[in-house]
């Protein structure tokens, strides 16, 4: 993952959670939609939270299950600092400071999650991610990402992209910061909802779909077998 990422995420980490509701339209459902696949695991669950950032969608998931094992990783050590804020006192957070998009990740987990962190990754280096997504997934577990993705065909990716950016601006936030927002889409690296669908399949995910699509904001899951 390039410097400039994580430069551009240390900038804005300490108003990145107030821009989110207006960054993301569909914000509460979009963070929401896949809380139902989760609801019956144990207390005994550990998470794993990749492109964590400040920590917002383990903050969400943690509301309902309080008492599962959270790590948390991601590459901005300014927007770890804010997560680690925000779970100050709870033993049941830890937190790594890692390039997930070329190192091999290390340990065992129930879940897997991500939010908005994967689509400034390349092709090649999400298809490798989704393989040691798969390979650190105790059987039966799931893996959850709330992404945005490529139309699928050039009319549908240019309207997606045009009513965002109109809706950013009428959103109320202020000047600088959505051109900030502007200035950061210029790294991300959009890819095809089926495509990736297809990627997790191929990595060995068994149960593989989109849960939830609002213009190019999605949430999909993949369930490795038992």
């Amino acid at each position: 993952m390039s410097a400039e990422i994580s430069k551009q995420f240390n900038e804005v980490a300490q108003q990145y959670d107030q821009q989110r509701r207006f960054l993301i339209p569909c914000f509460n459902d979009f963070y929401h939609a896949a809380l139902p696949l989760l609801q019956h695991r144990g207390a005994d669950t550990s998470v794993l939270d990749i492109g964590a950032g400040t920590g917002l969608f383990s903050a969400i998931l943690y509301q309902q299950h309080p008492a599962w094992q959270y790590t948390l990783l991601d590459v901005s050590v300014d927007m770890l600092q804010v997560a680690k804020k925000r779970f100050h006192g709870l033993d049941n957070f830890s937190f790594t400071e890692a390039d997930f998009s070329g190192e091999s990740l290390s340990g065992s987990y129930d879940v897997v999650i991500s939010a908005l962190a994967i689509h400034h990754l390349e092709d090649a280096a999400k298809i490798t991610l989704y393989n040691n997504i798969y390979q650190i997934l105790k059987p039966g577990g799931i893996f959850i990402n709330a992404d945005q993705v490529q139309g699928r065909s050039p009319l549908f990716d240019a309207h997606y992209k045009t009513r965002w950016r109109e809706t950013v601006i009428n959103s109320g936030l202020d000047k600088a910061a959505i051109d900030k927002a502007f200035e950061r889409i210029k790294l991300d690296k959009f890819a095809p909802l089926e495509w990736q669908l297809q990627t997790l399949e191929q990595a060995g995910f068994t149960e593989v779909d989109c849960i939830y699509k609002n213009g190019n904001f999605v949430v999909f899951a993949g369930c490795k077998g038992k």
